[in-house]
């Protein structure tokens, strides 16, 4: 049964049932001590001292995991924004550029993502936005502009704030922006044109493709792609393509590649919309 709750300047209302809480708590393996709840009927989508908004799309559909990658923690603190305020797309942005480090055999940084990216506000949420070309050529081919389902701001559950304890606290939406371009070393520089000129695309990534960009923590190791002998830097470049309104826009298909560890498949996450 739905709920109406408040959040920022409208009204919504939350669709989240026990059992969506229940098998998305499972699949995602969220620690029970961390308190996931449904908000109850008087409750707003705001984040308190003692808990924080997790929306579930960012889980099912932009491939964020718990516990969150040390780049995303520093991302967060860098930009300080709320882990709660950071929209979908933002969170997509983030892990394509992870993924497309790893890709050109490198290491996702702030100075290099602040080349690609900068921070702009977005009603009660922020997310990135490329520079213009003069700046930066974007290290991607293919990049979502709408999310699906597009309520994903009422498929919310709430968490205690400890499950993202290093986040900063919430930013004010009215704060200026800081979008200096950064100074890249030697090493940064090779790696950022690396990646522009190898533009990748970015999707709803399979478990096992989070896997292989140290990305997953649901597998014991990195794992190789069986099928095609295809390393990371191939899927996010040349695989095929489809459309599925349970993924987000244009998704990577990898339904048919098994994901190996020392000669063992891996089992992956089911991907839900939650």
């Amino acid at each position: 049964m739905s709920r109406t709750t408040r959040t920022g300047r409208s009204m919504i209302r939350f669709v989240l049932t026990a059992k969506d809480l229940e098998s998305f708590v499972e699949t995602y393996k969220i620690p029970e001590r961390f308190s996931p709840t449904l908000p109850g009927p008087e409750d707003s989508g705001e984040c308190t001292p003692d808990r924080i908004v997790l929306y579930t799309l960012l889980f099912s559909s932009c491939g964020v995991r718990y516990p969150l990658s040390p780049f995303k923690i520093n991302l967060l603190r860098h930009f300080k924004v709320h882990f709660s305020q950071l929209h979908p797309l933002g969170f997509m942005r983030v892990l394509h550029f992870e993924l497309s480090c790893v890709a050109v055999s490198g290491e996702p940084s702030i100075p290099i993502f602040c080349m690609f990216y900068k921070l702009i506000s977005d009603g009660d949420w922020f997310t990135f936005a490329k520079w213009k070309s003069s700046i930066s050529q974007p290290c991607y081919s293919f990049m979502p502009t709408s999310t699906y389902p597009k309520e994903w701001k009422i498929r919310f559950i709430f968490v205690s704030a400890s499950m993202i304890q290093e986040s900063p606290p919430l930013r004010d939406a009215k704060a200026a922006i800081d979008d200096s371009v950064p100074i890249l070393s030697a090493d940064e520089i090779v790696q950022w044109k690396r990646m522009y000129e190898n533009p990748t695309r970015a999707f709803t990534f399979s478990e096992g493709i989070l896997a292989m960009g140290g990305l997953s923590p649901f597998y014991s190791a990195w794992p190789k792609a069986f099928f095609g002998k295809k390393d990371i830097l191939s899927f996010l470049t040349c695989c095929a393509y489809f459309f599925s309104e349970n993924f987000l826009g244009i998704c990577g298909d990898s339904r048919d590649v098994k994901f190996v560890v020392d000669d063992k498949v891996e089992p992956g996450c089911r991907d839900e919309g939650y």
